[in-house]
C-alpha cells in the first residue's frame, strides 16, 4: 500500500461481518487498511480481503506490547504517522481504553469515549439506569428471578466476580432456568421481564464535530438466545421523537461515536423499552452502509480531523432492501426467533431477501461457500 499519514489497523477473526464491511469500504475509498489475523484459520483468509493481512496471530491472548508492536510496524515500515484502531469488539475496546495513554503515545488513536463513560453505556445496568433518568423506558426488573417464564437475566457488568464475560440468558422454561443456574453466579446478573413487540435497532455515529448520522432497521429473524441477527429490512424509527430523545441523551452525556440501541416497541401503544446498546461495530452494519449511512466516514473524520474521501455510488446488492446473513442459518442457531415474522414470509420473499446476502458477494464468496458446506 502506498504511504499515507493516516491508516487503521482493525482485528479480525471476531465480529467477521463488521470486519468485512469496514474492508469493503476501505476498498471502496482507498483507505489503507490493515488487519490482524486471528490465527490460520480466521474467516478473513476466505475472502479478497486476505490480502490487507498484516499479521497472523499465533495466540488468541492480546497483550499492549502486540498492538504497540503493530503500530510501530505501520509508521516505520509503511510510513503512516497516525493509526485508528478499529472499535471492532468489546473486550479490544475495554483493552483500548484500559491502555489508551501508552497507545496514544506510540502513535494509536483510539476512537472511543473515556473509560467511564464506555463502561455506563455498554454496561447493561447502567445504561438502563442512564435511560431512565432522562426518561426513557425500560423493561420492569424483578427483584428475583420469578416462578413464571419467559424472564431475562442479564450481566450488572462486562465480566463477573471471576474476570469471565458475560452474556444475557433468555430464560423461556425450566430447562433455561437449570442451565442458568448450574453456568452462572446470580449476584452478577440482575432480571427483568421479557419484553414482547416489534424488535428495532437505532443505529448512529454521533461526530465530535455535532453532525449525526442515523439510521434504523427492524430485526425479523434472529439466532437462539439472543444470538445475531440473520434477517432485518429497513425502518422509519430514526424519524420518530422517541429515537430524537435517545440522540439527545448521548450528546447530554458526552457520547460520540458508533452506537447500536437496541430496543422493543409494543405493538398496540407504541411504547418502546431499551434492552441494550453497543458503543462498537456492529454485525449488520453492512445493511447501514448499503443504505448509504456514512458510518465509517464520521469514524475517520473523527480519529483523524480530515474529511473522507468521497463513497462511491455503488449500487446495493437487492437495492439494500434486505439484511440477510444466510450464514447464521445453522443447527446451532436454532430455534430461531421470528420478530413479527414467520417462515411462510421467508419462503415467500425469498428471491428479493437472496438478492440482498452478505457474503453472497464476489469479494466473499469462498466465504459464503464455507458458511453453508461447513467442514463436519
Amino acid at each position: 500500500m502506498a504511504s499515507a499519514p493516516n491508516a487503521i489497523l482493525c482485528l479480525s477473526g471476531y465480529n467477521p461481518r463488521a470486519v468485512v464491511a469496514l474492508c469493503r469500504e476501505a476498498a471502496a475509498r482507498g483507505w489503507p487498511l490493515y488487519l490482524a489475523a486471528r490465527g490460520t484459520k480466521d474467516p478473513i483468509f476466505r475472502t479478497t480481503h486476505a490480502e490487507r493481512v498484516l499479521v497472523t496471530r499465533g495466540t488468541e491472548a492480546l497483550t499492549l506490547q502486540a498492538l504497540l508492536g503493530w503500530i510501530a510496524t505501520l509508521r516505520q515500515q509503511h510510513g503512516h504517522q497516525r493509526v485508528m484502531i478499529a472499535p471492532s469488539c468489546e473486550f479490544l475496546n475495554r483493552l483500548l481504553l484500559r491502555e489508551r495513554a501508552a497507545l496514544e503515545a506510540a502513535g494509536a488513536v483510539v476512537p472511543l469515549v473515556d473509560e467511564a463513560l464506555y463502561a455506563r453505556i455498554s454496561d447493561k445496568h447502567s445504561f438502563g439506569a442512564m435511560c431512565q433518568a432522562h426518561g426513557l423506558a425500560v423493561p420492569e426488573e424483578l427483584p428475583a428471578p420469578p416462578a413464571s417464564y419467559p424472564f431475562v437475566a442479564k450481566p450488572l457488568r462486562y465480566a463477573g466476580a471471576d474476570g469471565r464475560q458475560l452474556k444475557p440468558h433468555l430464560i423461556l422454561g425450566p430447562n433455561e432456568r437449570t442451565r442458568f443456574e448450574r453456568e452462572e453466579r446470580a449476584a452478577d446478573f440482575y432480571f427483568q421481564v421479557f419484553a414482547e413487540g416489534r424488535s428495532l435497532y437505532l443505529l448512529a455515529h454521533l461526530g465530535r464535530d455535532g453532525r449525526t448520522l442515523v439510521s434504523s432497521q427492524e430485526n425479523l429473524l434472529q439466532q437462539t438466545d439472543g444470538g445475531s441477527i440473520i434477517l432485518a429490512r429497513r425502518s422509519d424509527f430514526h424519524h420518530s421523537a422517541e429515537a430524537a430523545r435517545y440522540l439527545a441523551m448521548l450528546r447530554a452525556e458526552g457520547f460520540h461515536g458508533l452506537i447500536m440501541v437496541e430496543l422493543r416497541q409494543d405493538l398496540d401503544s407504541g411504547r418502546c423499552v431499551m434492552i441494550e446498546a453497543n458503543p462498537r461495530m456492529w454485525g449488520p452494519m453492512q445493511f447501514a452502509l448499503d443504505n448509504g449511512l456514512d458510518l465509517f466516514g464520521g469514524l475517520w473524520r473523527d480519529a483523524f480531523g480530515t474529511e473522507p474521501s468521497p463513497r462511491p455510488a455503488t449500487p446495493a446488492p437487492g437495492g439494500g432492501a434486505y439484511y440477510f446473513w444466510s450464514g447464521g442459518l445453522v443447527p446451532a442457531s436454532q430455534p430461531y426467533a421470528f420478530h413479527q415474522y414467520e417462515a411462510a414470509r421467508l419462503l415467500d420473499e425469498h428471491a428479493a431477501i437472496a438478492a440482498c446476502d452478505l457474503f453472497d458477494r464476489e469479494d466473499t464468496r469462498a466465504l459464503h461457500h464455507d458458511e453453508l458446506s461447513p467442514t463436519p
